[in-house]
């Protein structure tokens, strides 16, 4: 019989805490009162904060220097095994002394974080985003497994003593998922149309190809190890031919929402405590970051070519997973124009190619440099830096942020499904209970498990989730949200 009456119930089995100098390993369970465990897609380690009232005057007896090891170890009514946290102390923070108590705030994160700081690369690396990302993880003396897909195209990067996360997050932008349809069209028959359109230092015509396709990958730490995957592989349904077959992430739900007082026999586990939507539509916010369109304006030191590309997420979208229901991008008229279709954002950058490049011959995609036609390679970068930013900023489209009672097995970049109650009046409820707009599967961005100590006789063991996705409604469901 479980020793746990309520679904957010759970044990802290121990906080073991291993001085610096060596010394045999202090139990500190007794002194902590709530421990948050955080991991998000955005960052490339986990990091937590233990809230520690201090009657024994550990911090001074120690002392605490930074870099401490510590193990913690919970108990929870979630799952059979006990989930286990090991940390490195970067900080203590918030200290405060009353009568004859002590109270401050531990601040950890992982081992490799750490490490990062102190290790700068100046070898050239050679190979794909990929196996770059694992020797660099490998470099910081981790042990942890990495979980990772393939991704298109060789580069040789020089780092300029950078360290090891900032290279990784570098190239996970401009990675391209080798589920990506990479063909080329050519350029539309409107003659004012400069879409995929290369001009050389004499502002002459020299490309006429474009490319379709989905760039952008996630590097992330969570509790299971690394992960280094594309979006569109932590977006894509099971079977789709976008989602990568090494990608071991989990699909939780549904979690229900629950009218006040409702009793439907269902597992009280998968409930909505609570549901907050940070945002549903943001339009300058969405023109301004090239959600919607980027014009790219490049520049190449090394031939003097300057080259445009329009960059228009509604022709792309069919070459995307997607986590709503949506057929296709939102249409946001304004008097005669879609919004949709013209190109909000400018983005600048200056062309390097050698580093990104990898292949026989030169990187140059001009004739004059001995480049064959055609040559894709200038292509494939303006296409993929346009893309690579809207994609991400498509997935802060709908955002919101629920609390469950913990799951300390749900990982950031794991999958959700939400059912919300419909707002509708009661009438119109008996048709459709579900609000179909707000409800259905999202990406989940963050992860954030609380462990309160002081909530109950066994503590009060949530998890908070920050969700997002790139299209509205429900798969399955008509969405009001827009079609092709």
């Amino acid at each position: 019989m479980s020793q746990f009456q309520s679904t957010t119930d759970f044990e802290l089995k121990s906080v073991k805490l291993y001085p610096a100098n060596g010394d045999k390993p202090l139990e500190i369970k007794q002194l902590v009162q709530n421990i948050e465990y955080v991991e998000a897609v955005a960052l490339p380690y986990v990091s937590a904060t233990i809230v520690i009232v201090d009657s024994a005057g550990l911090i001074s007896s120690l002392p605490i220097m930074g870099s401490e090891k510590v193990i913690i170890n919970v108990k929870t009514n979630a799952r059979d095994e006990v989930t286990e946290y090991i940390m490195r102390i970067w900080k203590v923070g918030n200290r405060y002394t009353q009568q004859n108590k002590q109270a401050y705030t531990l601040g950890l994160v992982s081992e490799e974080v750490i490490n990062n700081e102190t290790v700068r690369m100046s070898a050239p690396l050679v190979g794909n985003p990929e196996s770059i990302a694992i020797k660099l993880v490998n470099e910081l003396g981790s042990t942890k497994t990495i979980f990772s897909e393939s991704s298109l195209f060789e580069v040789k990067y020089l780092p300029n003593r950078e360290r090891p996360f900032d290279i990784i997050s570098k190239l996970a932008g401009k990675a391209v998922s080798p589920q990506a349809k990479y063909t080329t069209e050519t350029d539309s028959k409107n003659k004012n149309d400069k879409r995929g359109t290369a001009f050389n230092k004499d502002n002459k015509k020299t490309s006429g190809k474009r490319l379709k396709g989905s760039g952008g990958f996630f590097f992330w730490e969570t509790n299971r190890g690394y992960n280094f995957f594309a979006v569109d592989s932590l977006c894509a349904d099971k079977d789709s031919p976008l989602k990568s077959k090494k990608l071991e992430t989990t699909a939780w739900g549904p979690y229900v929402e629950k009218v006040a007082n409702q009793s439907d026999g269902a597992d009280d586990r998968y409930t909505i405590l609570t549901s907050q939507f940070s945002s549903d539509v943001d339009l300058m916010t969405g023109l301004r970051s090239g959600r919607y369109g980027t014009k790219v304006v490049m520049f190449n030191v090394s031939t003097g070519q300057y080259s445009e590309y329009d960059y228009l997420m509604s022709e792309a979208w069919e070459n995307m997973a997607h986590l709503g229901g949506q057929d296709g991008l939102s249409s946001i008229p304004l008097s005669q124009r879609n919004l949709e279709g013209f190109p909000s954002r400018v983005m600048s950058m200056v062309i390097d190619h050698e580093t990104w490049y990898n292949e026989p011959g030169p990187a140059s995609p001009e004739p004059e440099d001995g480049s064959k036609k055609p040559s894709s390679y200038a292509d494939r970068q303006k296409y993929y830096a346009a893309q690579a930013t809207a994609r991400f900023k498509m997935l802060t489209n709908q955002q919101a942020v629920i609390v469950i009672p913990g799951n300390a097995e749900i990982c950031a970049g794991d999958k959700i499904d939400i059912r919300l109650v419909s707002k509708v009046p009661s009438s119109e409820q008996k048709t459709e209970p579900v609000d179909t707009e707000s409800s259905g599967e999202y990406l989940i961005g963050e992860v954030s498990h609380s462990y309160d100590k002081q909530a109950g006789a066994n503590g009060k063991f949530t998890t908070t989730l920050r969700l997002m996705r790139d299209s509205f409604g429900m798969k399955g469901k008509q969405s009001a949200h827009g079609s092709k």
